[in-house]
């Protein structure tokens, strides 16, 4: 098959686009939600290049981005890790087993524990203190539906814990809440070139933490993405660039808009560096993102830094992933 060639004009073009067609349809606020855990990023690859996801992921970092991406993945098993400083432990593993003319199937579980924090009495004094801990379980299933769309859905529970020091009588329960995330894929190329992607993260009932009057709405988003991975005349052959884009918008409420860019420079497939830049992100931070990776052909690892204009430099969050194909 004769492999397309694309100009730096034609893919910047292409961003453009999907970006102009979106925006009327953008708002992102955290105001008045519950499990915030939901929108953590996660995944060294994605948080490098701009934490552009719902159409670039890749294997374990996509069960929690877009399922649709696992739809064509190998058989892989992750390790995915962050470094934050209001967390103790942010660590998620997952595997993903394909089935031949079924889909892939995937199981991720995702341990965060929180800074330890004071319990208090009604008059203000203390009486102990306790350590928030919050168990995400997913499971997801993606098939390729034609050659070019692909579907998924990733089914998720969420759990919250209070490990208690001495009297902690306003945080003795333990909230849960179940979650869908919907996913597709759609490659735009017959080359798999560009992609376009789509994800409707976080629908599920309200999480409950003291009593129903006070249940808080998940944080419902929808997320709409594209990608591409053009063959530039001007680099190397062995240079490969990919760029990403994503628009994501708060399902209910607000007007802010959440933008993501990032672009990934690999060589040989063996030796990647990444960059992006995150407008309004997550948790409504904004900063450049940076990332390096290095693959083995079996075993690729990768790291990552977001520079929030939240938080200072030392305390900016750092991303490590091992994934391995078996």
């Amino acid at each position: 098959m004769r492999r397309r060639h694309f100009s730096a004009r034609a893919l910047t073009a292409a961003c453009l686009i999907a970006l102009g067609v979106t925006r009327a349809a953008i708002a992102q606020s955290n105001t008045g939600e519950g499990a915030p855990e939901f929108l953590f990023p996660t995944g060294a690859r994605s948080s490098g290049m701009g934490q552009t996801a719902v159409a670039s992921a890749i294997g374990s970092e996509a069960l929690w981005w877009n399922p649709a991406l696992v739809a064509r993945s190998p058989r892989e098993f992750g390790l995915h890790a962050v470094k934050f400083f209001t967390l103790d432990t942010d660590a998620s593993g997952a595997v993903l087993i394909p089935v031949q003319r079924v889909g892939t199937f995937a199981l991720g579980i995702r341990y965060l524990n929180e800074a330890t924090q004071p319990a208090s009495d009604s008059t203000g004094q203390q009486t102990g203190t306790f350590t928030t801990t919050v168990m995400i379980i997913g499971g997801t299933f993606a098939s390729p539906i034609t050659n070019r769309l692909a579907l998924g859905l990733t089914y998720k529970l969420l759990r919250v814990g209070f490990n208690c020091t001495g009297s902690c009588n306003e945080v003795a329960i333990t909230p849960q809440t179940i979650a869908l995330d919907l996913g597709a894929e759609y490659l735009l190329a017959k080359d798999s070139s560009i992609a376009l992607g789509f994800a409707f993260s976080n629908a599920g009932p309200k999480l409950q933490v003291h009593d129903a009057s006070q249940a808080d709405d998940l944080p419902v988003r929808a997320t709409f993405g594209i990608s591409a991975a053009p063959r530039l005349d001007q680099l190397p052959k062995e240079a490969r660039v990919r760029a990403a884009a994503d628009i994501v918008t708060r399902v209910s409420g607000g007007y802010s808009a959440g933008y993501r860019f990032g672009v990934e420079l690999s060589w040989m497939e063996r030796y990647q560096a990444r960059g992006g830049y995150v407008v309004n992100g997550a948790m409504a931070s904004s900063g450049p993102t940076f990332g390096l990776g290095f693959s083995t052909g079996k075993l690729q690892i990768d790291l990552a830094r977001v520079l929030l204009n939240s938080v200072s430099a030392s305390d900016a969050p750092t991303y490590l992933s091992l994934r391995y194909l078996f």
